[in-house]
């Protein structure tokens, strides 16, 4: 086992009333009250005060701070065994404490809390994973692992929630977003320091942690407010489809005009969370001003643009696979809200698990500026697992499969396809996309179509590529099924994501591109072999595409905004 021991500072007595004293751990001063015996809210980069202890030999972990998080984003650990890595903290001699920390578990596997901990063999520990439908209690003694409690009836839907752990003597009770999951007696330990802890997480994110002597959950009513959106999807030359959400249930109405003035309205008086309102008989390349409103809220005012006119410029976004990581999916978007550009086509993957409900930490929060205005195309990955979710949360082109779909924009046709089952052959959740299948059949049918045939450009959208760099034996499926098709119909781009970097490629009249940049963990084993591929860059990116009728220009940028790739083509 790899051990790692950090000068620790020890706090023994609780803050004064509304003392001020300096923060140890942030270098800040800050007012605090007598309930708090000790915290850190990782606001300085400076992790002295902490120990680490991975619990696996040869995994190493990475522990770090980042924009005010304290962040583990390897796979260390043995997720059969439950063993990972750990971060320790605090007063050995700390008794009866109340614990809190904020939590974003990007991931699904693993994350939790240490608490009255002796030694690296002795202590008690909160698990969560969602992917496993897990929430356990349990304590290790001289190195073996007791289970105390599990609670396994249903998924856990949150990505950001928090934990509150209090501990009474041989009382111990464990909160999530303050609903008591556990209740357990127990006097093993009566003391020790707190912890952090990662298995197998690519995406561990501590907001901060604080120690109580004593802390009370008040009830908290549901607040009601839009708690995502407005959000705009499917945007012809002549239909527009905006969505939102709110908490609690409520009617749909969307007012909207030349100007910031109600001379039109689309209402739907059905209760719901999930609002989603079509704007008809719009025209074409249009700025339009829009609000939404349910019951007594009431939006801000936005803009949105109809879809150019056959022979008019336009330019679009293409980039994929932001699941795990929001901070750098969000400084990807404030790099794409550098350009000027017309709508995003995304490439999948926009969540590591699409089971949960939450989609808003990985996806819709960081993007959350850009598509009030401009609209997003997803085509589906693997991590959402063709869940639900996906169906509630977009409103595709084709009602019919929202999963598979073609929209015309300009001069260009785009067909999305469904293939993550080209990378996990058995999972047969996954919408079949071979030889006589529904989807095959429809793919032929819209690429072969006078529609896609008379464009100037023709370009597919899909999750799993065709071609990846260092080895043709990946996505065999894809070769055999998609490629021919591919090449038989002239399509001149075909977009992809799941192998997390850039890459282009060219194949038989054909280019791939991989853009796979958008925030998903560029540190998995396998990309130690795609850093030694010279085609292939490691690197978070997006590209840019400008139409100007038979001229097609392409950038790809990296997260600083420099460009790493570029080219023209000329039909």
């Amino acid at each position: 086992m790899i051990r790692f021991f950090i000068f620790s500072i020890l706090l023994n007595l609780p803050l004064q009333i509304f003392t001020l004293q300096t923060d140890i751990y942030s270098g800040q001063t800050k007012e605090t009250e007598n309930t708090i015996i000790w915290q850190d809210n990782f606001n300085s980069l400076n992790l002295d005060v902490w120990e680490v202890y991975d619990e696996v030999v040869d995994e190493k972990s990475n522990w770090y701070v980042d924009k005010g998080y304290l962040v583990q984003d390897t796979d260390s650990g043995d997720k059969s065994d439950l063993l990972g890595t750990n971060i320790i903290s605090g007063n050995p001699e700390w008794d009866n404490y109340i614990i809190r920390t904020n939590v974003i578990c990007a991931d699904d596997d693993y994350i939790g809390v240490l608490f009255r901990y002796k030694n690296e063999n002795n202590y008690y520990r909160f698990l969560l994973s969602s992917e496993r439908k897990e929430i356990r209690v349990d304590k290790k003694v001289e190195g073996n692992f007791y289970n105390l409690s599990t609670f396994a009836e249903e998924e856990w839907q949150y990505v950001k929630f928090s934990i509150t752990i209090f501990l009474k003597n041989e009382n111990i009770k464990v909160y999530l977003n303050d609903r008591n999951f556990f209740e357990i007696n127990d006097n093993q330990f009566s003391k020790g320091k707190i912890g952090l802890t990662s298995i197998s997480n690519l995406g561990s994110f501590f907001d901060d942690i604080t120690i109580y002597s004593d802390y009370k959950i008040e009830p908290q009513e549901i607040k009601y407010e839009i708690t995502r959106g407005p959000y705009l999807q499917n945007i012809t030359c002549d239909k527009a489809v905006i969505m939102w959400n709110t908490s609690l249930s409520s009617n749909s109405i969307v007012e909207y005009g030349l100007s910031k003035e109600a001379k039109w309205s689309v209402a739907s008086s059905d209760p719901v969370t999930k609002h989603e309102i079509k704007l008809e008989n719009l025209n074409p390349e249009t700025d339009y001003y829009y609000r939404v409103k349910s019951d007594l809220l009431i939006s801000d005012w936005f803009s949105l643009k109809t879809a150019a006119k056959e022979n008019s410029p336009f330019s679009f976004i293409a980039y994929g696979d932001n699941q795990m990581n929001f901070l750098r999916h969000r400084e990807i978007v404030e790099q794409i809200s550098k350009h000027d550009f017309d709508f995003i086509i995304h490439c999948g993957d926009v969540v590591q698990r699409g089971p949960r409900e939450d989609w808003d930490v990985e996806f819709f929060d960081p993007l959350k500026n850009i598509l009030t205005s401009k609209p997003i195309y997803v085509a589906i990955g693997n991590h959402e697992q063709n869940s639900k979710n996906y169906y509630e949360n977009f409103s595709n082109p084709n009602a019919e499969h929202e999963n598979y779909y073609s929209l015309k924009y300009g001069n260009s046709f785009f067909v999305f396809v469904d293939n993550p089952r080209a990378g996990y052959p058995q999972k047969t959740h996954y919408t079949d996309y071979t030889i006589g299948s529904d989807q095959y059949k429809w793919l032929k049918a819209e690429l072969s179509s006078d529609e896609a045939q008379n464009s100037e450009w023709l370009f597919v959208v899909s999750h799993v590529p065709s071609y990846v760099a260092g080895s043709q034996e990946h996505f065999i499926g894809n070769k055999k099924n998609l490629v021919p098709l591919f090449e038989k119909y002239g399509v001149d781009i075909s977009f992809s994501g799941h192998i997390h970097g850039y890459e282009r490629g060219y194949a038989n009249g054909v280019k791939y591109i991989i853009t796979a940049g958008g925030g998903g963990a560029q540190n998995k084993k396998s990309a130690e072999q795609l850093k030694k591929v010279k085609s292939f860059k490691v690197v978070y990116n997006f590209c840019r595409i400008d139409i100007h009728d038979n001229l097609l220009l392409f950038k790809a940028y990296d997260i600083n905004n420099q460009i790493i790739d570029e080219f023209e083509l000329r039909h």
